[in-house]
């Protein structure tokens, strides 16, 4: 279904995904999907402080203090206010972004931490560390599945066009079809896919690309020390790259890596979990036996491979992604304005997504079926009272 790289018990979760896109539930399903959503956040919290932590460190060449961060503009605000070198273009960004704050979103959420080492004059920021939050993980899920069944249903619609063509006895390259007749095999094709995921026939189990970024480091290197940086990997670390891809523009360089990460587990289960999770979960009638046992026993029990990401530029082309000519926010915004298949079933399975990571934060202890059902049809309104009751909101002029 999906698999996010970074989490333990992958297929268990990808295994509740496609269950639930059937609305089939089971009577464990709220304490399972609560622990593997929290479970896990907290087993990636704590690989990647600790991997942050010696990477800052080993390249900086000295201790490093940590700033946990909750908005994008405090990402901003100290990549303008510790520079690591001047030049023309980035003391110009640096000026307009001084002069127009509200133009660069930086009310944009974003759960991070900023590493900094030196004192005085020598003082800067080195990089960052982030968890993708669940509505940007859900988001990214939800349009990967929906990637997968937009080619089925394309499949499905040729399949269609083929039948047609052996009726005419000629080939489907030679099948003169009309935009019409397109539009219907389309909306067959959809409805065939629909009316399977509704009934559980015929529909094969797919397989999206895998989401390996859950968790994330951004690196500032200039060119001349990546060395430095493969150097650590290779020998300080538990960890193999597996993926190397390397982004080259007019305006902006990087390299994303993907590591394959196999983490101390006994160093991770120490710390006890965060009794105030504790007491939300038992107040909902959840996690009713010795939390930090059923931790453990989570984390042991699980894949001994983890993947993270690591994405490493110089300073400027950091600069250029946050508050420049390929500024993060605004790839995101294109990215969403070119996609392709934007139907009834594209919206609901990106509400059904969002609805499992909400429903982990905010669950009540039986849950007989989902909220969501992707063959309904659905206004924005009803997906937002949906939310409002998971989250126990009042609407105050709702009379």
């Amino acid at each position: 279904m999906i698999t996010i790289g970074g989490y333990l018990h992958r297929e268990e979760l990808e295994d509740l995904f496609w269950r639930w896109l059937h609305n089939r539930v089971e009577p464990e399903d709220p304490e399972r999907v609560t622990k593997l959503i929290h479970f896990n956040n907290i087993y990636v919290s704590r690989y990647l402080d600790l991997w942050a932590r010696q990477l800052f460190s080993e390249l900086s060449g000295s201790s490093t203090t940590e700033v946990g961060i909750r908005t994008k503009a405090e990402l901003k605000d100290a990549l303008v206010g510790y520079p690591h070198y001047h030049d023309e273009r980035i003391d110009e960004l640096v000026r307009h972004y001084l002069a127009h704050r509200e133009l660069y979103y930086i009310e944009t959420p974003i759960h991070a931490k900023l590493y900094f080492s030196g004192k005085g004059e020598s003082h800067r920021l080195v990089g960052s560390q982030r968890i993708k939050r669940a509505r940007r993980l859900a988001e990214k899920a939800a349009r990967r599945i929906v990637d997968m069944i937009f080619g089925a249903i394309k499949k499905r619609a040729e399949d269609y066009a083929d039948m047609r063509a052996r009726e005419y006895g000629v080939e489907r390259s030679k099948l003169l079809t009309s935009e019409t007749e397109m539009i219907h095999e389309f909306e067959r094709a959809e409805r065939w896919i629909v009316e399977s995921l509704r009934d559980g026939n015929h529909f094969p189990k797919i397989s999206a690309p895998p989401i390996h970024d859950v968790a994330g480091l951004k690196v500032i290197l200039e060119p001349e020390d990546e060395g430095r940086l493969y150097d650590f990997i290779e020998t300080r670390t538990r960890c193999d790259i597996y993926e190397i891809e390397p982004h080259h523009k007019s305006n902006y360089n990087a390299t994303n890596l993907i590591l394959r990460a196999r983490p101390d587990k006994s160093q991770l289960v120490r710390e006890p979990v965060d009794e105030k999770l504790v007491r939300a979960m038992r107040a909902r009638g959840l996690w009713k036996g010795d939390i930090q046992k059923a931790f453990k026993n989570f984390v042991y029990s699980g894949e001994d491979e983890v993947y993270l990401e690591i994405i490493y530029s110089s300073f400027g082309d950091l600069l250029e992604s946050e508050i420049g000519a390929s500024m993060h926010e605004t790839r995101i915004s294109n990215q969403r304005a070119k996609e392709e298949y934007t139907g009834h079933l594209a919206r609901n399975i990106e509400y059904l997504v969002q609805y499992i990571f909400a429903f982990a934060s905010f669950p009540s202890a039986e849950l007989k079926e989902c909220a969501i059902k992707v063959w309904s049809y659905y206004l924005p309104d009803y997906f937002n009272e949906v939310m409002k009751r998971l989250y126990r909101i009042e609407d105050p002029a709702g009379f």
